[in-house]
Parts: structure tokens; sequence; C-alpha cells
């Protein structure tokens, strides 16, 4: 009986670190996704269209919720890191650091995912 207990509550246990950890990686992941969306309303929103819905600013401006497709991703996180080169001289060149990258990217992923 009493090893019966030991085992339900080492279940237990297990069960509650599990859910704690998800949860923290949840809200962990959210906190990127916003970071990312910040930086990108930030350094990009006067152009392009940085939400799920709506028209850029700039009728020229792809949306950012496009950007995830257009390019591979790894192709995308370089541009991003070294600065994106545009055919527009308007366009400031702007390198993000790896964290910005990084948070950037969970953004336009959680966009292309919600599509």
């Amino acid at each position: 009986m009493v090893a019966r207990i030991a085992g339900q509550t080492r279940l237990l246990i297990i069960g509650l670190l599990v859910g704690l950890s998800t949860t923290s990686n949840a809200a962990t992941s959210s906190q990127l996704r916003s970071r990312g969306k910040a930086l990108l309303q930030e350094n990009c929103g006067r152009c392009h269209a940085i939400g799920p819905v709506g028209k850029s600013p700039l009728k020229a401006a792809t949306p950012m919720r496009n950007i995830y497709a257009k390019f591979a991703p790894r192709e995308l996180q370089a541009e991003l890191t070294e600065g994106m080169v545009s055919r527009h001289r308007e366009m400031p060149q702007i390198e993000f650091s790896d964290e910005d990258v990084d948070a950037i990217m969970a953004y336009l992923y959680a966009l292309a995912v919600r599509k």
C-alpha cells in the first residue's frame, strides 16, 4: 500500500513538473513573439503591415505576414542578421542582433502558421 502511494506521488510530481515546464515554454514563446512584433513595428511598421491582416502603409511594401513565405528560413535569418538589402533606396538596411532575429523569426513563423 505504501509503495503504491509513493508511486502515485512520484507520477503526480512528474506530471506537475512537465506541466510547469510546458507552461513556462509557452510563456517564453509568447514573449519572444511579442518582442519580434515590437521590433518589426518599431523598425519596419512605417512601411510594412506588421499584423496578421491589413494593408501596408506604403502600398509597394510587402506585408510582413508574407515575408516568411518569400524566403527559405535560413536565408531570411541571414538577411535579418546582415541587414536586409532592398531594391528600394528608401528602405533602411538594419542589422538585427541574433536575439532580435530569433524574436522576429518566431513572430513571422507564427504569422505564417496562422495563415
